[in-house]
């Protein structure tokens, strides 16, 4: 399948080479073809994607109104930022995986106090998951805190551990727990643990469709699908998770926190959900999916958002890459998942 995939990518593209012999001209001239063939596809003129090897570009392309500097809303591509983060305050022994949420917040229900970090940031805590749109359809002026409070009114869907329930307010409760152990807002401890250690000049957090106001940043922010971003910014991070911690030489998080990251956490478990994102991945683990498992860890991680950002890292093919759209990613996905698989097979 693979293989047939590169082969229509170097039609396209007018070329008659595989991937491995391409020379650079006749790879991109071949990435391009993709590119444009998804653009035609799915009707978008503004689009943006970027596949990169380490530091190094191999392939970056913007399209209609779309250019570095764009902010685009790429709502649970959030979820990647958002776990990256936590696993800062890990690192340095602030917040523990294994700890219940009841250590930070005891001011929560006993229902709820024993709900593992790990487990709300997998979905696996028993909460009830995107269906109700719980922390969607709060007030964006009250605290995390409160946000979360608001949260445990709500019965838990399952027991914790029995199934991965997607979507839901899990991480409300941790960034809570971020907050209370630093003193300081979400939006402080993004901009010192990760945008500016990566020199992520746009990001911002707030809600789901409204465009964030750094002026004015949100107390309740969506951690799960508020983030919004530009293709470099997206590189960045990417590129550090996928140099195990480190970007520019200057380590932004452990090894052995990215290696926490990418532990599948919902083999064998009832999966609920995903609503609006299609096609499901096959497990999922620390605020990312994982589309190809090799034992308990992963070749292929994702972390596509319901308007259509894709941001993946293929660990066999030591490649990672971003596109950025405005769409729904379920009337895409199809169209979104051959553009990313013909870019890899041409760049593996």
């Amino acid at each position: 399948m693979r293989r047939r995939t590169l082969l229509a990518a170097g039609l396209a593209a007018g070329v008659g080479v595989s991937g491995a012999k391409a020379a650079p001209g006749d790879r991109r001239a071949a990435a391009d073809a993709l590119f444009d063939r998804f653009r035609a596809e799915t009707g978008l003129a503004d689009a943006s994607t970027i596949v990169m090897r380490g530091e190094a570009v191999l392939h970056l392309r913007y399209a209609g109104r779309y250019a570095p500097q764009t902010l685009v809303p790429i709502a649970s591509s959030s979820k990647w930022m958002f776990g990256a983060l936590v696993m800062t305050l890990a690192d340095d022994g602030l917040l523990a995986l294994d700890a219940p949420i009841g250590t930070y917040l005891p001011e929560l229900p006993p229902s709820h106090r024993a709900l593992r970090l790990d487990a709300l940031m997998s979905y696996t805590a028993g909460l009830v998951g995107l269906r109700e749109a719980l922390e969607l359809k709060q007030p964006a002026g009250i605290s995390l805190l409160e946000s979360a409070l608001r949260a445990a009114r709500t019965p838990l869907a399952a027991p914790p551990g029995a199934q991965f329930d997607y979507g839901g307010p899990n991480f409300q409760f941790v960034g809570a727990a971020a907050e209370r152990v630093t003193g300081r807002t979400w939006h402080e401890l993004f901009q010192a643990r990760i945008a500016d250690p990566l020199g992520m000049t746009s990001t911002a957090w707030g809600r789901l469709r409204a465009p964030p106001d750094p002026r004015a940043p949100v107390a309740n922010p969506v951690l799960q699908a508020g983030a919004w971003t530009t293709l470099p910014d997206y590189a960045a991070f990417l590129t550090m998770i996928a140099q195990d911690g480190t970007y520019r030489r200057r380590r932004v998080l452990s090894a052995r926190a990215v290696a926490a990251m990418g532990t599948i956490m919902t083999r064998g478990l009832r999966k609920v959900g995903p609503e609006g994102l299609g096609a499901q991945p096959a497990e999922y683990m620390i605020a990312h999916w994982c589309e190809r498992p090799q034992g308990l860890r992963c070749a292929l991680e994702s972390s596509p958002g319901y308007f259509g950002a894709n941001p993946w890292i293929d660990r066999t093919a030591r490649l990672h890459g971003v596109l950025l759209v405005q769409d729904q990613r379920r009337r895409i996905v199809d169209a979104e998942t051959r553009l990313r698989d013909g870019l890899i097979d041409l760049f593996a």
